[in-house]
């Protein structure tokens, strides 16, 4: 039971430290604000949207470089025979 207790309460703790948090930076909804001029009534537009200046980045990104060949080559052992002199005690 002390368990769900605590678990309880640390997850509690983290929601209300990210809700807090968020709310610090502007992310919560309460300080979202929308202006309206009463004096519009939204009929009519009287100015045209200001357009936005685009800045435009080149970014050149190096090639790959090639990998290395690697060649692999496969030997067989040695049979191992009698008449062999290594290991043998003659």
């Amino acid at each position: 039971m002390i368990q769900r207790i605590a678990l309880f309460t640390a997850s509690l703790a983290a929601a209300l430290t990210i809700g807090l948090g968020l709310a610090v930076t502007g992310f919560s909804p309460a300080t979202s604000s929308v202006s309206v001029d009463p004096a519009s009534d939204g009929t009519t537009a009287t100015s045209s949207p200001a357009t936005p200046s685009v800045q435009v980045d080149t970014v050149y990104v190096a090639a790959q470089p090639k990998p290395k060949e690697v060649t692999v080559r496969k030997t067989v052992a040695a049979p191992h025979g009698d008449d062999e002199g290594e290991g043998a005690d003659d």
